[in-house]
């Protein structure tokens, strides 16, 4: 029955454009059924909360029925006000304590207050022109049309206690009209018996705003073209959260920026499809694929055609611009996803800036390798996939990283079962990583596991753009093949811009500003090189490098399939030979300077600086020894980058890569007649690295030779440091008489004021004096040493000596001090990335811990450092961590792996470091006892007893007496 309409209204009914609303309580039939008298009641309350809410907003009620009212207000504004308002009043009606008891209309207390309390009416609002008709009999005016039967639909979508507002509604409303208020998009839906979707919006005061609803009582409809979500978007997750943070706050136009292939588009595209589903948007997800676009009216058609926007062409309709931008704006709060923009950048800027200002509630997410340039433009630099840690083994680590995960899941796809196994793991990480992490590059490297396994894939990645040729069918040029993308890019650039990029591909590792500007040649007319590099970077060809603790040390690279390509392109432009000696020039001269620097004031920076130019003069070396035939200058320009290379190749490893590049120097140098000097200075990096490779034989020949042709040179400050260096040689093979003459010999020798070889000299003098007269005559030498590197500023011989210090007071009893000097040395090679040092560091405070009782920690320290000696190439150091590991071991009283790693150690250090392995052998041969095999310990200490060194050195002579006096104490 149709309840009085109240005759006392101030305003008259509305006319032309209506604001509609309609209202409700869902659960009134079923209150009642339980409640009648109570519902009774709470009815003529809720009758007169509303009313008189009316009347003050200036509202007209059309009719009332059964709880539901159809009201009529001039503006939206006062509509969704007067909704506001009612939600608050109807919690603070005094309703009938029966009917509270229901669970349908109970009380519910949120962070500030109640939520909920009494009748739960929803509401719901629209707007539109509705047909107007007096009644005969009441003379009241009633609407009919379209636009009632919306509203009506509208609320039935609401949940009891709601306000949905439709778009068309919400479009007229700015939100400071509202006061405090909180709003949420739901997205559009089908409503019953409306043809077209209709875009809703919750709103309620705030106040209410913790309230929460389920999803609206209607079908959803996707408002928007962007493909469904796929599951198979590897990582990105950050840059997920990252463009949904920045796009739904403050910044209305961000561009995804990276160079082609680095997934660009599948990003924007997934993320498109979730904030579709998240019905965000009352006006939809829209992408618009723009690879076609080459001028303002094409990017407009596309824009136009992916939104289904109809642009006119007759005068006075305003450019295609302005017409999208209006249309935007009638959209409301939409997401614009522009694709592929970059061969349009400077018509597309334009475009968007009007479009910004016609239509201030849309948002613009942009996929290109280039920046627009806008001041509102909010740039997100998609950079590789993860890698795995280079020194990572564990395969359950590596099998995590985004990188692998990707080909892993694609090599799936290719060859259906295909399982990441320890033994080709190191092969997929080597494989990601000479891709530099690059999606597409990543996704047709996997593809090819169909064809070729993981190992000959990795074997094959030198001709990478014939190798990668093959992508998926289903793709763009752009995306199908690695030279594709990178192709479309090339298209792009002008004729300075194409000569500078294929000129960097010169540069290995990264370039400063000033090695560009030193080794590039323009062609004529062109802007300077720091303007054509700028440009190059901002259509993502270059990439910025983070370079830490180097201050004003900014640096440029390419990622190596770029640079690649970037080779192939110098080949076709000619002037390589030329770039290539420009190169080499450049930085054998800074590499000069940096190796006086890193025994001098400023080391430890001009070691860091020395690190960052590692790529550079390898490739400087390798061009070098590439040319054909090989001359004098040839084998010269390589020989100086090597001896550059020579203090970070020692600290940071692996020896192998300095050592085979050597090799083909010395076997070059014979066929070009090299000067003596040059051939004497040679030899003695080639011994040097022996060295520290454990080639002690080899190491010895070197320096022999070394010395002679250095000696016939006069060249005494390199004769004198061959002679230590001889004096380590001997010392390791355990000739403690030779490393004393050899250590003599060069302390004769006076090289002027050249500190650091004093400092040299002194410190290997300490650690003969060592082995030969015990620790307490070698601590000064060593101390000494340690002070004159760190005044010099050798920071990588400061440390060893630092080290091989805190061993010598240790050996004296002075054991917490050697550990605070170790863990300082462990600091100190931290700080300059100095890995041969910090192993060093690290051995020794393991060995202290061990004696200390803590085998567990000294375990977990040998562990560390055996790793790190294989990956530096230092078999002295790998082999050395083997033995203390296997005395870790035996201290945790686990024998068999004792045993194990007392043997390896035994194995490593054979023609290494003698004194080291016949250490070990003892010990193996202790573990042999107490395994109860004895007649291979008996057999083991003879044999030890029978060594030369074990006789005339009494710590080892000591050591193996105790060992077998305890294992056999009956032999």
């Amino acid at each position: 029955m149709a309840r009085a309409v109240c005759s006392s209204r101030r305003s008259g009914p509305p006319r032309g454009t209506v604001s509609l609303v309609f209202t409700d309580i869902p659960s009134a039939s079923r209150l009642w059924e339980r409640c009648a008298s109570a519902m009774g009641q709470a009815l003529e309350l809720h009758d007169e909360v509303m009313r008189e809410l009316l009347e003050r907003h200036s509202g007209y009620e059309v009719k009332t029925q059964g709880g539901a009212f159809m009201l009529a207000f001039t503006s939206p504004v006062d509509a969704v006000r007067w909704c506001l308002e009612t939600q608050e009043a109807l919690l603070q009606a005094p309703w009938p304590e029966e009917l509270l008891a229901q669970p349908e209309v109970a009380e519910e207390l949120g962070p500030r207050g109640y939520l909920h309390r009494g009748l739960r009416v929803r509401m719901g609002v629209h707007i539109g022109e509705p047909e107007c008709r007096a009644d005969v009999r009441t003379g009241r005016m009633d609407y009919l049309g379209r636009v009632v039967n919306t509203a009506a639909r509208v609320v039935a979508a609401g949940h009891g206690g709601q306000v949905l507002v439709s778009g068309t509604a919400w479009s007229r409303i700015a939100a400071e009209d509202l006061g405090l208020h909180a709003s949420r998009p739901l997205g559009a839906f089908r409503l019953r018996g409306i043809e077209c979707p209709v875009a809703l919006v919750e709103v309620l005061p705030a106040s209410l705003s913790e309230r929460r609803f389920g999803m609206p009582l209607a079908a959803r409809e996707r408002q928007g073209n962007v493909p469904a979500v796929q599951a198979d978007l590897i990582g990105r997750s950050a840059e997920l959260e990252t463009l949904r943070q920045w796009l739904h706050e403050e910044h209305r136009l961000v561009t995804l920026l990276g160079p082609g292939g680095m997934g660009k588009t599948r990003l924007a595209t997934h993320f498109g499809g979730l904030e579709l589903e998240s019905c965000a948007w009352e006006g939809g997800v829209w992408l618009c694929e723009l690879e076609q676009a080459r001028t303002a009216e094409a990017l407009c058609h596309g824009v136009a055609q992916a939104l289904g926007i109809s642009l006119k062409h007759e005068e006075g309709a305003g450019d295609p611009v302005e017409q999208l931008g209006l249309a935007l704006n009638d959209c409301g709060g939409v997401l614009i996803i522009l694709d592929n923009l970059e061969q349009v950048t400077r018509d597309g800027a334009q475009a968007l800036e009007r479009w910004l200002a016609l239509a201030p509630r849309a948002r613009f997410l942009i996929t290109s390798r280039e920046e627009l340039g806008l001041s509102q433009e909010r740039l997100l630099d998609l950079g590789p996939l993860a890698l795995p840690e280079a020194e990572e083994t564990r395969l359950e680590v590596i099998a995590g990283s985004e990188a692998v995960r990707l080909f892993v899941q694609r090599a799936r796809e290719a060859r259906g079962r295909f399982e990441l196994t320890a033994e080709e793991a190191p092969h997929v990480v080597d494989i990601v990583r000479r891709l530099d992490g690059i999606a597409l590059a990543i996704e047709l490297a996997a593809a090819r596991t169909a064809v070729l396994g993981v190992g000959q894939l990795r074997e094959r990645l030198s001709r990478r753009f014939e190798l990668l040729r093959s992508g998926r069918r289903d793709a763009p040029a752009r995306q199908a093949t690695l030279r594709g993308a990178i192709d479309w890019s090339w298209n792009l650039l002008d004729p300075a811009e194409r000569s500078a990029l294929a000129q960097c591909s010169v540069f290995r590792g990264g370039f400063t500003l000033e090695a560009a500007e030193a080794v590039l040649v323009l062609p004529p007319g062109s802007l300077r090189v720091r303007q054509v590099l700028q440009s190059l970077r901002a259509r993502s060809l270059l990439r910025t490098q983070e370079v830490d603790g180097l201050v004003g040390q900014g640096r440029l690279g390419m990622y190596e399939s770029i640079r690649q390509y970037a080779a192939d392109r110098l080949k076709e432009l000619g002037g390589e030979a030329a770039l290539v000696a420009r190169h080499a020039e450049w930085h054998l001269s800074l590499a000069r300077g940096l190796r006086e620097r890193v025994r001098g004031a400023g080391g430890a920076e001009a070691l860091r600086r020395l690190v960052l130019e590692r790529e550079n003069l390898l490739a400087a070396c390798d061009n070098a020894l590439a040319v054909a035939p090989a001359t004098a200058h040839s084998v010269g320009v390589a020989l100086e980058a090597m001896e550059a290379l020579e203090p970070d190749i020692v600290t940071r490893g692996p020896i192998s890569l300095l050592l085979t590049r050597l090799e083909r120097a010395n076997a070059l140098a014979d066929s070009v007649a090299l000067p003596s000097e040059r051939l004497g200075l040679l030899r003695a990096v080639r011994g040097r690295l022996h060295l520290e490779a454990g080639h002690t034989e080899a190491a010895r020949w070197d320096l022999e030779e070394a010395r002679f042709l250095l000696r016939a040179t006069e060249n005494v400050a390199g004769e004198k440091r061959v002679l230590v260096d001889l004096s380590i040689v001997a010392r390791q093979q355990g000739d403690v008489a030779a490393a004393w003459a050899f250590i003599q010999r060069a302390q004769e020798l006076h090289a002027g004021a050249n500190r650091w070889l004093e400092a040299y000299a002194r410190g290997h003098l300490g650690l003969v004096e060592q082995v030969r007269s015990g620790p307490e005559v070698a601590m000064s030498h060593l101390q000494a040493a340690q002070e004159l590197f760190r005044a010099v500023g050798d920071v990588a011989l400061e440390v060893s000596f630092t080290t091989h210090w805190a061993v010598a007071l240790g050996e004296t009893g002075r054991v917490g001090e050697a550990v605070a000097l170790v863990t300082e040395a462990m600091t100190r090679a931290a700080s300059v990335g100095d890995q041969a040092g910090h192993a060093l560091a690290r051995l020794h405070l393991g060995g202290f811990l061990l004696e200390q009782g803590r085998a567990s920690e000294a375990r977990e320290h040998f562990t560390a450092v055996m790793r790190m000696g294989r990956q530096l190439g230092v078999r002295l150091l790998e082999g050395t961590a083997m033995g203390e590991l296997g005395r870790a071991e035996l201290a945790l009283g686990e024998l068999a792996e004792a045993r194990h790693w007392l043997a390896e150690a035994v194995s490593a250090l054979e023609g290494v470091d003698r004194w080291h392995a016949l250490r070990f052998a003892a010990h193996r041969a202790a573990v042999e006892a107490v395994l109860g095999d004895h007649s291979a310990a008996q057999a083991s200490f003879e044999a030890l007893e029978e060594e030369y060194e074990v006789q005339t050195d009494p710590v080892l002579r000591e050591l193996v007496t105790l060992l077998r006096s305890q294992a056999c104490p009956f032999a």
